[in-house]
């Protein structure tokens, strides 16, 4: 019934052959920087890159930071709460489901 799938014409064949070269050609997407997921481990460079990341940001939660850098929602919160700690963020609204935090810069403009 099903018969499996179509082949692919020869035109069609070097359209995607002539696509993938000029993906390589151009360096794809940026790709995003990992913090050491599986081990846990936050480094100084990753922390300051992460730093980096959020100061251009309105808003960050653990899912923001979790989704960007590819680390897992609980590692997540213990970078903002570190980052809390060293006074680059400042909790904006703080509850035990969805922590939300501002850069330290953002924050000052709201209250002024």
């Amino acid at each position: 019934m099903g018969g499996g799938k179509k082949r692919p014409t020869v035109s069609q064949l070097e359209k995607r052959v002539t696509k993938e070269e000029k993906k390589k050609e151009e360096g794809g997407k940026k790709p995003q920087m990992k913090l050491e997921a599986s081990t846990g481990n936050l480094t100084e460079v990753s922390l300051e890159h992460v730093i980096k990341e959020i100061r251009g940001l309105k808003y960050v939660t653990p899912y923001v930071l979790a989704s960007k850098f590819s680390l897992k929602l609980s590692r997540a919160k213990k970078v903002l709460r570190e980052l809390e700690s060293r006074g680059v963020v400042v909790a904006y609204d703080k509850n035990s489901r969805v922590p939300i935090y501002v850069p330290v810069a953002k924050s000052h403009k709201k209250e002024a």
